[in-house]
């Protein structure tokens, strides 16, 4: 037969103010301090010293990029959660929780460079972002089926040429459109000529070597 749970008791918000004044009172906290002050001062030096150390880091690594300098508290807030860490893991677990604050701060706009040198002069090195988006989302990084190929020039055809396909009329005597395609038949790039303005807008495709579509850029 298993033991009957306690019941829990619930304080109100008067009697949790109760608890509190009365654990401040004068008599009551110098005993307190009498009993933790020593403790407590080797524990704030050590830290002071660690505190130092980590400011150290963070005004070194973000000198090399003066336009983050504005933002070196964040920084240092990265270092100290990663000091953290590195006190309460390590292996996989610290890998994961560093990873993860890293993508936390990177989210944040922090720069990918700063931030992995902080990281690295605490002797972590974090994940690279493709493995970090695989094993979070499942999605492999650069790496595109010939489906999603088709797919992605399609939608991104439909979406320069709609406009002008809505008004068949202005396609036909305003419009000029040339596509040109490379050595593996996929559309290299595509030029849309105002005839009226002179004006022209180019569309280019980039394929890796495996002929994965990798970026669009317009001109």
């Amino acid at each position: 037969m298993t033991r009957r749970r306690r019941a829990v008791a619930h304080r109100t918000v008067a009697q949790r103010l109760r608890m509190w004044d009365r654990k401040l009172e004068p008599d009551t906290y110098a005993v307190y301090l009498t009993q933790v002050k020593d403790m407590a001062r080797d524990k704030f030096l050590r830290y002071q010293a660690v505190h130092e150390y980590l400011i150290k880091i963070v005004k070194d690594v973000v000198s090399k990029h003066p336009d983050e300098t504005a933002r070196q508290h964040a920084y240092m807030w990265f270092a100290q959660g990663l000091w953290y860490c590195t006190q309460r893991y390590s292996d996989t677990a610290l890998q994961r929780e560093a990873d993860s604050l890293y993508i936390y701060y990177l989210c944040l706009g922090l720069k990918d460079e700063a931030l992995r040198e902080v990281a690295s002069r605490l002797g972590v090195k974090i994940s690279p972002i493709s493995y970090i988006v695989e094993k979070v989302i499942g999605l492999k990084v650069g790496v595109l089926t010939s489906e999603q190929v088709y797919e992605g020039t399609k939608q991104a055809l439909e979406e320069v040429v709609e406009p002008y396909l809505r008004k068949p009329d202005i396609v036909m005597d305003k419009v000029k459109i040339d596509i040109s395609y490379d050595a593996n038949k996929n559309i290299s790039q595509m030029t849309i000529t105002d005839k009226v303005t002179g004006e022209s807008t180019t569309i280019t495709f980039t394929y890796d070597a495996e002929g994965y579509l990798v970026s669009i850029d317009e001109t």
